[in-house]
């Protein structure tokens, strides 16, 4: 212990926390060593560096295998969306065909021989002046009459031609229109 001036108290040991020890650097109370928490007061242990796999920067290429993943789900959803929107379109031009081909048969069936071939050339002409391309091979599959029912169908069918090939057919049925006179008292045409 060394020694104290005279008349001077004696020098205790006491050091206040965070007071540099001997043998030590002096640092500013409250300042971080390398490693530790820079809040005063606060112990923490001591911070081992992060792999490169762990930090900032680390998911660098993300966003690349993102799109290598995403991509071509998106295109196959948007591929469906334009599929679907191609099928729509076939169905209405088929439907729309069938029911021109469908009223054409149901005046013409009570009053001419030739009501078939007339319900599928009203079918096809309607078909071609919609001026669509989305069925291939379009054709009037069947135009019949039902005797018991008194009603006439006309289907309609073809290919859709787009990203997957599909058959579509549309079919319409009818009453056959007459008039039905006092003669026969309402009960059948003519």
């Amino acid at each position: 212990m060394r020694s104290s001036p005279a008349g001077a108290p004696p020098r205790t040991s006491r050091r206040l926390p965070g007071a540099a020890t001997p043998g030590t650097s002096r640092r500013l109370a409250g300042a971080a060593t390398p490693g530790t928490s820079r809040r005063p007061g606060r112990r923490s242990a001591r911070r081992w560096p992060r792999p490169r796999w762990l930090g900032r920067g680390a998911d660098g290429g993300a966003s690349a295998i993102e799109l290598v993943i995403l991509a071509p789900a998106l295109i196959f959803v948007s591929m469906l969306v334009v599929q679907f929107a191609l099928w729509l379109d076939a169905t209405h031009a088929a439907l729309a065909a069938a029911q021109e081909g469908d009223r054409a048969a149901r005046a013409a069936e009570f009053n001419s021989s030739g009501w078939q071939q007339t319900a599928t050339q009203v079918a096809m002409n309607y078909y071609h002046g919609l001026d669509t391309s989305v069925l291939g091979g379009v054709s009037v599959s069947r135009v019949s009459f039902d005797a018991a029912t008194n009603t006439v169908a006309v289907t309609v069918s073809g290919r859709l031609s787009g990203i997957f090939p599909l058959a579509i057919s549309e079919t319409v049925s009818g009453p056959v229109e007459c008039f039905r006179t006092s003669a026969s008292e309402g009960a059948s045409c003519g």
